[in-house]
């Protein structure tokens, strides 16, 4: 029985069979997989061609072999074969031996095997994947894209006849080979289904009148980082994906016009990928630019499934982590002050501090050191756990490994598993609108190949990572993203989709990243450079955004999420602090939140003073009339958030001064160290000339104008005033520093020092 078990080359499909992209054979042979059945066309030409009564004889054609015989016994040598398709097919499945008499009687042998167990339909196909084409072309929908650009399927009578003729001598004519003899070729056999009454004479006369499949065209490279992927994953087969041929073509014509205007400041890769949010079909995947400037700048590499530092992009799932968990309100006040680790200093991107920000706004603005104390409040095991329930396969490290940074970039993933993570996120959201349930499936990569059948039964999911109500306020605060006038060019985006999005930006300027959401679809995209070399404005913001929102442009995406109203409740917050109203705060507002917001912390913020009649200095029972006092609600910051809050807030009413004579309230500290944060333990280096540097502690005083005096393990060092922050010189150990105001009080912080 004849079998082929040649190598073939790997193809990559659309979802609607069209050809995205191929790579050739392990052999050196363009030779495409098996396919479906033969074209109409293709198999009338063929048959008209070589063999008329294929359909009727059993293997073999007799009067054709007795005139071979013939004809080779006059010519004394073997001058015609009379094999019919199916001798040719058994004689490709021996690899094309020697024609012998020998040789051909095992054709007529195994011809008459194969059409006792096989169909007329099975043999043409045989005979349509294997026969040679010439050159290093075999096989019909290999040639019929290397000669004609196009699927066999969509071959004319021209076509179809030209490439029907080339098996019986692909070694003497081909495309590109003997032109004048392939076209007196194809001619006559157009003329032949003319005279059998396959075309009519218009269709005869178009046909002879159109040009030859001419030398072998490149194949398709709609997507070729897909393409290498199928390579090395599903080598030597036919892959039908979930590409949307259309929007792949538009996408990767955005990339690389976008791309052009990247090479001007030697940003030189580029990537992105588009979800359907539903299914999690990938609709489009460029995996770096395709321009051929690219690729002798790491063009080759694909993007999508490289590990990058993630940058801020994370900030999202911690957002909407602490509001399932109740640990936080969308508005509850964050510290944005100075702020320090041990080996560890966040720095916003602007470089300045707004003292207090509302964590949406914190999101919004993607502001770092309120990304950090969230962090630290949630706890990083914590949250590594609730990356990895998300999706995350790359943080695969412990906790310690990654500390505090991981919300900044101190962690790794690939845009494949962002953008899915994203897209499970809304799906989560999507379903639980609909079902009023949590489904332990709608968490799953990207799909590329096949589909996820919506009826399947899903698992229901009691503990999901994230409420429909969590993921709905992260989204509400993602759609109202803002920046720092430093990110210029926010506000000149301007979409007609209501979408969720985020962008990131790595240490060194060197992975920009924006992903966005909508009910019906997820895009991420990352720019920067293969290599990792950063460049200066290298930013998701000024980078990968514009690619975003043009990205957008393409998708009808006209819906918004509803909200999650069932597992939701309406909650009195205080409306200075955002945090769930105490019995202090005179002004509130409801809220709408999380049900875990319940049991959130209420306001630390506002606290009772006692004021005399003037309202004007804070007094006690010990020097003021009790029957004058005045008690009122107010709104206090602790001392270093305060510091910085003010310069932005010019409405922010600072504390009264104590009446002389009346003790101050302890309850409500007046100075607050910014730096050194109290147990930290610090490394001092040594500068060029070999000497220890300098530590440059700073406390924030509510009353900047009040003398500080300082002193380190008892002894005095200096007196400030306006401005509190000092140069110290400590040597190894523990030590601690100590400031004294005017008034006497005190605040004291221990420190290691540690080199």
């Amino acid at each position: 029985m004849p079998k082929f078990s040649p190598p073939l080359a790997t193809v990559a499909e659309a979802s609607d069979g069209t050809l995205l992209g191929a790579r050739i054979a392990d052999d050196g042979q363009w030779r495409f997989p098996p396919s479906g059945p033969v074209p109409e066309k293709f198999e009338i030409a063929l048959l008209t061609y070589e063999d008329r009564w294929f359909r009727f004889h059993p293997g073999i054609n007799p009067i054709a072999v007795l005139k071979a015989l013939a004809d080779n016994i006059k010519a004394g040598r073997i001058v015609r074969g009379g094999s019919t398709i199916t001798m040719q097919v058994a004689r490709l499945s021996q690899g094309n031996t020697n024609r012998t008499y020998a040789a051909k009687l095992v054709e007529i042998l195994s011809s008459l095997k194969l059409e006792l167990f096989r169909s007329k339909k099975s043999i043409l196909r045989m005979y349509a994947d294997n026969a040679p084409f010439g050159g290093n072309t075999v096989g019909l929908e290999a040639a019929s894209w290397r000669y004609t650009g196009k699927s066999s399927s969509a071959l004319s009578w021209a076509e179809a006849s030209a490439l029907a003729v080339l098996p019986n001598s692909p070694s003497l004519i081909y495309p590109g080979k003997n032109q004048e003899l392939l076209k007196q070729k194809r001619d006559n056999l157009l003329k032949k289904l003319y005279e059998r009454n396959y075309i009519d004479s218009l269709t005869l006369v178009l046909a002879i009148d159109e040009p030859l499949p001419s030398e072998p065209k490149p194949l398709p490279a709609r997507a070729p980082h897909l393409t290498d992927w199928l390579y090395i994953n599903k080598r030597g087969h036919t892959t039908r994906t979930t590409i949307d041929h259309e929007l792949q073509e538009k996408t990767t014509g955005i990339l690389n016009k976008h791309q052009k205007k990247l090479d001007e400041n030697n940003i030189f890769n580029s990537a992105c990928i588009i979800i359907e949010v539903t299914t999690g079909n990938v609709l489009a995947y460029v995996g770096n630019s395709t321009l051929p400037e690219t690729r002798q700048h790491g063009g080759d590499v694909d993007i999508i499934r490289s590990v990058r530092s993630t940058g801020s992009i994370l900030k999202p799932f911690l957002y909407a982590g602490m509001q399932q968990s109740g640990d936080l309100l969308p508005n509850s006040l964050i510290a944005d002050i100075p702020t320090r680790f041990p080996g560890f200093t966040p720095e916003n991107f602007d470089m300045t501090y707004s003292g207090a920000v509302p964590a949406s706004a914190a999101l919004s603005q993607s502001l770092n050191i309120p990304a950090v104390r969230m962090l630290q409040k949630y706890n990083t095991d914590r949250f590594l756990n609730l990356l990895i329930r998300t999706g995350f396969t790359t943080f695969n490290r412990s906790s310690d490994h990654y500390g505090l940074s991981i919300i900044l970039g101190g962690g790794e993933t690939t845009l494949w598993e962002l953008t899915g993570a994203y897209a499970s996120l809304s799906r989560v959201l999507n379903n639980y609108n609909s079902h009023k349930k949590y489904f332990r499936e709608d968490y799953h990569e990207p799909v590329i190949i096949g589909e996820i059948k919506n009826d399947e039964v899903k698992n229901e999911d009691h503990e999901p990572p994230y409420s429909a109500s969590a993921i709905w306020l992260t989204y509400e605060a993602l759609q109202r993203v803002n920046r720092p006038e430093s990110e210029t060019g926010w506000q000149y985006f301007s979409s007609g989709t209501r979408m969720a999005w985020k962008t990131g930006t790595s240490f060194g300027f060197r992975d920009g990243w924006a992903v966005g959401t909508t009910p019906e679809y997820v895009a991420g995209v990352w720019t920067g450079n293969a290599d990792g070399e950063g460049r200066p404005g290298l930013t998701g913001i000024t980078t990968a955004a514009p690619l975003l929102f043009d990205i957008f442009g393409l998708l009808d995406a006209d819906k918004w999420f509803d909200a999650p109203r069932e597992e939701m409740t309406n909650i009195s917050v205080c409306s200075q602090s955002g945090f769930r109203a105490g019995p202090d705060c005179t002004e509130t507002v409801e809220a709408l939140v999380c049900t875990a917001g319940l049991r959130s912390e209420a306001c630390p913020y506002h606290h009772k003073i006692h004021l005399n009649s003037s309202r004007t200095l804070q007094v006690s029972s010990q020097c003021y009339e009790p029957g004058d006092i005045v008690n009122e609600s107010w709104f206090i910051l602790t001392p270093a958030m305060e510091y910085f809050y003010r310069q932005k807030h010019p409405g922010y009413r600072v504390l009264p001064p104590f009446a002389p004579g009346c003790n101050s309230d302890k309850s409500i500290p007046v100075m607050e160290f910014i730096y050194p944060s109290p147990g930290i333990k610090i490394f001092i280096p040594r500068d060029q000339e070999g000497n220890l540097t300098r530590i440059v502690p700073e406390v924030a005083h509510r009353n900047p104008s009040h003398k500080i005096f300082w002193h380190l393990d008892d002894t005095y060092l200096v007196t400030t005033r306006y401005i509190h922050h000092i140069e110290v010189i400590a040597g190894p150990g523990n030590h601690i520093l100590t400031a004294v105001d005017e008034d006497g009080n005190s605040v004291k912080c221990g420190f290691e020092i540690v080199r």
